[in-house]
């Protein structure tokens, strides 16, 4: 039997080639994509973080390692008694994580720095900041 292809092998070849090269592109701006929402401080949805899991895995430790210090960081602001509280706290993690400049890794820091600001933020919009108290001290309660 002798069967005549339609096209040359190479043809073939040089089509898989460009396939594998557009998913590869494609691959690089979804992560880039992730990447930009990590330095700006916001939050990874699920699928995101799945597909950083499949993908980059030094990026899903990164993004867990945030995802965990900005909940660490919500909790702690619900503790506190008044909007000077809250904002002493905000200064006092962002100078911790100034500190940690000169061992390296500023793109790290930045998706910190911007995580712990984002957070911040959205505190400060919430009801729960409304309801603190604006002064820093304990009303004395009269007899």
């Amino acid at each position: 039997m002798n069967i005549k292809s339609v096209q040359p092998v190479s043809d073939y070849f040089k089509a898989m080639q460009q396939w594998k090269d557009a998913c590869r592109v494609q691959e690089q701006s979804r992560l880039a994509s992730i990447r930009n929402i990590l330095m700006q401080g916001k939050k990874l949805r699920t699928d995101e973080m799945d597909y950083l899991q499949r993908h980059d895995a030094n990026l899903h430790d990164q993004a867990m390692s945030l995802s965990m210090e900005r909940q660490a960081y919500e909790d702690a602001l619900k503790f506190c008694r008044s909007k000077a509280d809250a904002n002493n706290y905000n200064t006092f993690k962002l100078i911790q994580i100034a500190g940690q400049l000169k061992h390296g890794n500023s793109e790290e820091l930045l998706m910190r720095t911007n995580a712990i600001q984002e957070a911040h933020r959205e505190f400060v919009r919430s009801s729960k900041y409304a309801s603190l108290r604006s002064d820093g001290y304990e009303p004395r309660k009269l007899r």
